[in-house]
């Protein structure tokens, strides 16, 4: 992905109310569905310029695996974590070990070519029982710069992220869509974008903090939304989260 992606992700993973409000939704999901025991092991694939690494290690021992060798020692240093490079479908490290009580897989899928290799190969990582949260990107309609900076292969819909989990062999117990009750405002964002600037083969990360009464405000809806996400499936949403077992 290019590089100014990778340069911002990190300050605004800890700013911008919708990567606070992805990364706490990912934590309640791991909370709630996570297996039974005191000592797990946990693996996040792709998550180095991310916080969500650091905070999993609330329930256990945590390892992480990013395929970009600057970060993954970037995430090593700065998060003090246990970071190995590598990458899916067959570039896992051979050290990694497993199998794994809890592993997230949180928007990766949409950056590899074969998407059912990839999450066949995590599966594999996955201990009989075990947890995995995946979340992609949702609605092809909603193509834009933004996915054109980070490389995105494709954006999904719940019809096409779930014959890719079962196909590989993981049991999908819960498929919803989320980032749903802004979903009109990520649109016409997106559509703006895409008059303004088109979808070339490059561009340059284009997520910017908004001003914090925006910020402040956009994040209570998302806080919002997952309260409601505890009772039921949204419809329609510009993302997509999976909870699977082996």
């Amino acid at each position: 992905m290019e590089r100014s992606a990778y340069d911002r992700w990190y300050e605004l993973d800890d700013t911008h109310f919708w990567r606070i409000a992805k990364r706490e939704l990912v934590l309640e999901l791991v909370a709630r569905h996570k297996p039974a025991g005191a000592e797990l092991r946990l693996l996040d694939i792709g998550g180095a310029c991310t916080l969500l690494s650091r905070e999993l290690g609330r329930f256990g021992a945590i390892t992480l695996v990013e395929h970009d060798a600057e970060m993954a020692r970037f995430a090593a240093e700065t998060l003090g974590l246990e970071v190995k490079q590598g990458s899916l479908p067959d570039g896992l490290p051979a050290d990694l070990g497993g199998p794994f009580d809890v592993i997230t897989l949180i928007d990766v899928l949409e950056h590899i070519d074969d998407d059912v290799a990839a999450a066949r190969a995590v599966r594999g990582l996955l201990r009989p029982g075990g947890l995995l949260i995946v979340s992609v990107p949702a609605v092809p309609l909603l193509w834009s710069e933004h996915d054109v900076s980070v490389h995105h292969k494709r954006r999904y819909m719940a019809g096409t992220l779930r014959p890719v989990l079962a196909a590989a062999g993981l049991e999908v117990e819960r498929l919803t869509y989320h980032t749903s009750l802004l979903l009109p405002a990520v649109f016409a964002q997106r559509m703006w974008s895409r008059l303004r600037r088109g979808t070339g083969e490059r561009a340059e990360y284009p997520v910017q903090v908004p001003p914090e009464p925006l910020n402040r405000l956009f994040y209570a809806v998302m806080n919002l939304e997952r309260r409601l996400l505890r009772r039921v499936d949204m419809p329609i949403g510009s993302s997509l989260v999976a909870v699977c077992r082996r």
